[in-house]
């Protein structure tokens, strides 16, 4: 897996995951975002627990899951960026 992040991202994520405790993880998961009726998926960042259907990997020292079948769908080669807003890490395929 590749995951593109930069240092302000990676350091803002490594305060998240010291906070949650020893066995938290980076969740790379699918979000709807948008009104009902419009609503897109969109893939963001989260911090979360293992599960048995994860693919693991490491980024800049930190733990980094995602569930099989996304991997299949999105693919291996991530970026992670800020909205513009700057409350949540999205991510995209490149």
């Amino acid at each position: 897996m590749d995951l593109k992040i930069d240092d302000d991202i990676a350091a803002k994520l490594r305060k998240l995951l010291e906070d949650e405790g020893k066995d938290a993880v980076v969740r790379v998961r699918e979000s709807k975002i948008g009104p009902p009726c419009k609503a897109k998926l969109v893939l963001r960042l989260s911090i979360d627990e293992r599960e048995d259907d994860d693919v693991e990997f490491n980024v800049k020292s930190m733990p980094f899951v995602m569930n099989e079948d996304l991997v299949e769908q999105y693919g291996e080669n991530l970026k992670v960026t800020m909205t513009e807003d700057q409350q949540a890490f999205d991510v995209k395929s490149v």
